[in-house]
């Protein structure tokens, strides 16, 4: 598939590397750059050969957020900023539903975050499964900078969830930068790696993830969306039972089985 501003290729088998790649403007989102992930996360949808993805930034930042700058964007201003109602269904929206379509993926998600994630990057980022990032990486919520709420593109939502409340008001409200070492720090990243390692080890990763069941991955990432706002403890592990009745009368249950058990054996 080509793109202009993002770049998609399988370095390997089972693995869809999106490079966001606007890195004169620090990969900042513009709606060109929206269309082309929304086309390629629709197709991903259904592309079972593709179990992984891993999401990076060209040059030396992962994502400035929106492009404020967007010529698409300042053409059709008087239009598309002349009634909240226009502006909720045709920016608004748009924008947000990158993140719910992230979410509904049923590949999980790597995010390799080589600089600054501000804005709508930072959430690109937060959206992701795994958040692997090297010193360079910074965190920058930027929305309440610029008089916009410190809500937006799921921000509210997975933040706490990941640093406590107190401190995703702290961020959220202040628009204060999260320096890499201080997101390792608070949980807000999975992994902090050397800044020459940092595609390595999420490669890494990605390896030890194709190593498992195809099911098994995609009802992990299932089990722990839906279960993040379970209602309770029951439901939760109802849901987790059901995963493991059906994956463990498929083949490849038995298969997995039998390599751990060779496996166990040689140690």
């Amino acid at each position: 598939m080509e793109f202009n501003t993002i770049k998609y290729e399988s370095p390997e088998d089972g693995l869809g590397l999106i490079t966001l790649n606007r890195p004169d403007r620090l990969n900042a989102i513009n709606l060109e750059m929206l269309e082309e992930l929304h086309l390629l996360f629709e197709q991903l949808n259904t592309d079972e050969n593709v179990r992984i993805i891993l999401i990076t930034g060209a040059g030396r930042g992962f994502c400035s957020g929106a492009d404020l700058l967007d010529d698409r964007i300042a053409k059709e201003a008087a239009t598309l900023f002349s009634s909240a109602a226009t502006h909720l269904v045709k920016i608004q929206r748009v924008y947000s539903r990158l993140i719910i379509e992230m979410r509904r993926l049923p590949q999980p998600i790597i995010a390799a975050v080589n600089g600054p994630a501000a804005g709508g990057g930072m959430c690109i980022a937060l959206a992701s499964d795994i958040i692997i990032a090297n010193p360079n990486a910074a965190f920058t919520p930027s929305f309440i900078n610029i008089g916009l709420s410190g809500g937006e593109l799921g921000s509210s939502y997975f933040l706490p969830k990941l640093v406590g409340n107190a401190r995703a008001a702290d961020i959220l409200l202040t628009g204060r930068t999260v320096d890499a070492a201080e997101a390792d720090k608070i949980g807000l990243i999975s992994r902090l790696v050397d800044e020459e390692k940092l595609m390595e080890v999420a490669l890494e990763i990605a390896a030890d993830m194709l190593d498992k069941t195809p099911m098994g991955l995609r009802f992990t990432k299932e089990v722990l969306n839906q279960n993040q706002n379970a209602p309770s403890l029951e439901s939760a592990i109802e849901l987790e039972n059901r995963n493991q009745s059906i994956l463990c009368i498929t083949p490849e249950f038995f298969k997995a089985v039998e390599k751990f058990g060779k496996r166990k054996k040689r140690r």
